[in-house]
């Protein structure tokens, strides 16, 4: 893969064309101007959204400030069909370079590394020309009301118990458990609608649901030959969340949940705009960039007092529209207390800006330490995925007409847009392009759950580059199968401060597979599962050969390619090409035995008053097999202990 990428004009052209039709953020003047509030939210992701729904709910003035402005009548946040091409939209988008390896001969083995060779101007891959910079590895984020969630590819698996279970069993916190932790998803689906893919759709294309009924085959299930779609059908109908006995062991093949409605995303902003609509005391502030919490260090221990930040758009450098403004500074009090919700990223980053952190991390920067906490930005965990790319002679018929780029030309947008939601009426882009996965448990499993969800869709993914959107549905004569690997072992990532200047990137360092955790072979045991996990994508390519009634023409293998054939061999495939997408534990819970814990069970920052942090960084390991869901459980907690404590002290 060798690319050169200047992709900024042709999407602000796109995207000045995206007016909206709907009425303006209701954010009145005489709300921007208070600047006192009982608690105030830095973030409005998976974890800062939900959380400040529910304390304007319960009564207390919210104030939830937001980076990035709102997406208002911006069709790239509502069509599933575009999860990828929001991606790529310079106005929602931040462009996080990050570090899979600090051995940059090893680093640079992936096609996707990305060099800048002028301003928003890219090469990807080998061979760059002279001066280019090197930048890494892209890690698409959100900035934008609702955050990453509005970035993601819509899918929603439920935590494993285990994930819950451990939190209780670290801090003694029962209140964790997953016995307690089920009912914060009956809160959650009070807000958010889950459908799956309309299984009509793939009756538009035989040959493609050939590739699906064959992933069953290797799933384990018996498919009648000659007539497979009643038993695909039947498979469809089963969800991995369903609550049957032993649900995080149980492999199968599965419906892939979706977080939308009637073929139309629906989630964190959406619940973020009713709870304002409905009069809650709620205010939002968009376009808002905090730099710096606030302390007041007169008493036995500093407590957070409110935010500093800059109000403008695109100040933050990873904004492809990043200029020369620096925004017009300005602060807000909390009464009550201060929780960040910055992300996995960006929380570390804003914590240690104002003084909490390692000690001598700050020092190097000039920062005057509030508390020496060196866990912050540290045990960083992500999820490895990698993919089985092949090729067909002919394109799959359900893409027909989908160019994925909002022009006129893009007839499965006009087909979304005039057509309700019955019997696939509305085409290809109510679907998240992936609507069956396998769930296993390899051999080299750390627990009894499953740790290996598999699944397929027509296009060419490779991973995250600048394009790399356009560059999967090039054509439309690709299928992949992609394999992601849950309950991962290395947690040696690493989040620092590039510089004091809040509005620099941090640099990022995963330390993939042999650079990260070893210890007891954690490196290989992960590479391990993944070997399995290709090995399993092939059988299900092989499989295809099954179902001739089903149509469909020849393909060939492109990634890992034919020649990739022992473990040793897709092992290198593996360490060469992964990628992650749901990093994670950045600020974990633990006890106060634990030295490098930054938060109690409550999401309280030790040694500090007044500041808490609820977001995927809280974790102490990563959770789940998609992490958004055990984020939202998470932030719906944070609720209940936030609102209970402040009744208890009215």
């Amino acid at each position: 893969m060798r690319l050169r990428v200047g992709l900024l004009s042709s999407w602000l052209a796109i995207s000045a064309s995206l007016v909206a039709a709907l009425p303006a953020f209701p954010n009145s003047q005489a709300a921007r101007d208070v600047d006192e509030f009982d608690f105030v939210v830095v973030g409005s992701g998976a974890g800062g959204g939900p959380l400040a729904c529910r304390l304007a709910k319960a009564g207390f003035n919210t104030l939830l400030i937001e980076a990035g402005g709102d997406a208002n009548g911006n069709l790239n946040v509502s069509v599933p069909g575009y999860q990828a091409v929001v991606t790529q939209d310079p106005t929602l988008r931040w462009d996080i370079f990050v570090n899979h390896y600090k051995n940059q001969t090893q680093a640079k083995r992936d096609p996707k590394y990305v060099y800048e060779t002028g301003h928003n101007e890219y090469h990807v891959g080998p061979s760059p020309p002279p001066g280019a910079k090197d930048l890494g590895i892209l890690y698409p984020r959100g900035s934008m009301l609702g955050g990453s969630v509005n970035h993601n590819a819509l899918i929603w698996i439920t935590p494993h118990d285990r994930d819950f279970d451990t939190i209780a069993q670290l801090t003694g916190d029962n209140s964790w458990a997953a016995s307690n932790m089920k009912k914060y998803l009956l809160k959650i689906y009070q807000w958010l609608p889950v459908m799956p893919t309309d299984p009509t759709i793939l009756l538009r294309d035989l040959p493609l649901t050939r590739h699906l009924v064959a992933g069953a085959e290797a799933a384990g299930y018996s498919v009648p030959v000659l007539s497979p779609l009643a038993r695909l059908g039947q498979l469809l109908l089963q969800s991995p969340n369903a609550p049957v006995p032993n649900r995080d062991f149980v492999e199968g093949y599965f419906q892939v949940p979706l977080t939308m409605k009637f073929g139309e995303r629906q989630a964190v902003r959406e619940y973020i705009l009713r709870t304002v609509a409905e009069g809650h005391p709620l205010t939002v502030r968009t376009n808002t960039f905090v730099t710096k919490i606030k302390f007041d260090s007169s008493g036995p221990k500093p407590r957070a007092t409110g935010v500093d930040y800059l109000q403008g758009e695109y100040l933050y450098k990873a904004s492809p529209l990043h200029g020369t403004s620096s925004g017009t500074p300005g602060s807000v009090r909390a009464k009550r207390e201060v929780i960040i919700a910055g992300g996995t990223f960006n929380t570390p980053q804003i914590l240690k800006l104002s003084g909490i952190g390692p000690a001598r991390e700050l020092q190097r920067f000039g920062i005057p330490v509030i508390k020496n906490l060196p866990g912050v930005g540290t045990n960083m965990m992500d999820r490895y995925e990698v993919p089985v790319n092949v090729k067909h002679e002919s394109d799959f018929s359900v893409l027909d007409g989908c160019t994925f780029d909002l022009k006129p030309h893009d007839l499965c947008l006009k087909q979304w847009q005039e057509n309700p939601y019955i019997f696939a009426a509305r085409g290809a882009y109510t679907s998240n392009g992936l609507a069956t996965m396998m769930l296993q448990r390899s051999s080299f499993a750390s627990t009894p759950d499953v740790d290996l969800s598999i699944f397929g869709g027509p296009l060419n993914f490779q991973g995250y580059f600048p394009g790399w959107h356009d560059f999967s549905v090039r054509d439309h004569k690709h299928f992949s199968w992609y394999s992601l690997k849950a309950h991962t072992r290395n947690r040696a990532g690493t989040v620092e401060l590039r510089s004091s200047n809040p509005l620099d990137q941090p640099l990022i360092n995963f330390n993939y597979f042999h650079e990260g955790t070893t210890a007891g072979g954690a490196d290989r045991l992960d590479l391990g599962a993944l070997v399995q996990a290709i090995r399993k994508s092939r059988e299900a390519l092989g499989d295809w050969a099954n179902y001739p009634v089903l149509g469909g023409t020849p393909f060939v293998e492109e990634n890992p390619g034919p020649s990739v054939q022992t473990d040793e061999q897709i092992g290198q495939f593996i360490k060469d090409v992964a990628w992650g997408h749901h990093a994670a534990c950045t600020c974990p819970i633990g006890p106060d035995s634990d030295p490098m814990a930054v938060l109690d069970s409550d999401f309280r920052v030790k040694g500090v008053d007044g500041l808490r942090v609820v977001d995927a960084s809280v974790f102490p390991d990563i959770p789940g097999v998609f992490i958004q869901s055990a984020i939202f459980m998470a932030s719906e907690k944070a609720a209940d202990v936030l609102i209970a404590e402040a009744k208890a002290n009215a």
